[in-house]
């Protein structure tokens, strides 16, 4: 049953990182190279990770088209081959491309699914209701998770609407939310209901976040650089308040090295010169020039 599902989804996730994890591209920037994913996955599980999150804003998912997507899904799930709970992400503009990227999620056993809220255009809470319901009808033994983040899709997830869609629909597993506001992350773990999670993504205010109530965290940085975040969700889940603040200061010093820069394209590089050869940023998206890796690995020590 879908509750029991949501139930093993939180107890594994919790305490943890599930990275946001980039996607490998071809050198044309627009078809998935799936050589690759066994190598990135390898890669964040052995740093101790507690999921993937595939398809999400680092992950570029908004920008491939729909075949593409779901060749990326495939990938990952079997790469991933059930040692850490993936996540795959389904939103999209077009309702269509939504529920058939939910139809072959609940095909292919993802884990969960997490749908972005409709971008661009302004909506309101029952249009966006009505959205989510769509989602979660296409994949009604799958656990669904709600993708907050307005500042980059117009349309966010308001405390009323999360508590809404949490009486309203049996497969939602809760949220992940990359706001800014801790006062709005605050809102939504106490919107949330009792068996869902809420993931938090801002990574300036993730020991607040975690402090407050998040049950874990889905990181964009943590696909390339994963050791502070799982120093930092580990040290939380053990009561370690000293350890935690440790980590979140290296983290908030690996950001500022890389304030300014692309932020995939960054990511990206740092992965090539970590020995996970990702490729390119999807066209017209920047990638940095010179080395990013170099400055960033004296900060973990």
């Amino acid at each position: 049953m879908v509750s029991e599902r949501i139930g093993e989804l939180k107890r594994a996730l919790r305490h943890g990182v599930t990275p946001a994890m980039a996607t490998p591209l071809a050198a044309d920037g627009v078809q998935v190279n799936a050589a690759v994913l066994p190598t990135l996955v390898d890669f964040l599980v052995g740093k101790g990770v507690k999921g993937l999150f595939v398809g999400g804003t680092t992950g570029e998912g908004i920008l491939l088209d729909a075949a593409e997507r779901m060749r990326l899904h495939e990938a990952a799930l079997t790469a991933a081959a059930g040692r850490v709970p993936v996540l795959l992400h389904v939103g999209a503009n077009r309702m269509d491309t939504a529920e058939a990227l939910s139809q072959h999620a609940a095909l292919i056993n993802a884990d969960a699914i997490v749908a972005i809220t409709p971008t661009f255009y302004g909506m309101d809470d029952d249009s966006l209701a009505g959205y989510f319901h769509a989602v979660a009808a296409a994949a009604p033994e799958t656990p669904l998770l709600l993708y907050d983040i307005p500042h980059m899709a117009i349309n966010g997830v308001s405390p009323a609407l999360l508590a809404r869609l949490g009486r309203e629909l049996p497969t939602l597993a809760g949220v992940k939310t990359s706001r800014p506001d801790a006062q709005m992350v605050r809102q939504l773990i106490a919107a949330a209901p009792e068996r869902a999670l809420v993931l938090a993504g801002n990574e300036r205010i993730a020991l607040g976040s975690l402090a407050m109530g998040a049950d874990g965290l889905i990181s964009g940085l943590s696909t390339a650089v994963p050791e502070p975040f799982v120093a930092l969700t580990r040290a939380v889940g053990q009561g370690e308040l000293a350890a935690a603040r440790q980590a979140h200061q290296t983290i908030n010093r690996l950001l500022d090295q890389i304030a300014g820069l692309p932020r995939i394209g960054a990511v990206k590089r740092i992965l090539a010169e970590r020995g996970v050869p990702v490729g390119t940023a999807a066209p017209p998206r920047p990638m940095p020039e010179g080395d990013i890796w170099p400055r960033l690995e004296p900060l973990l020590s």
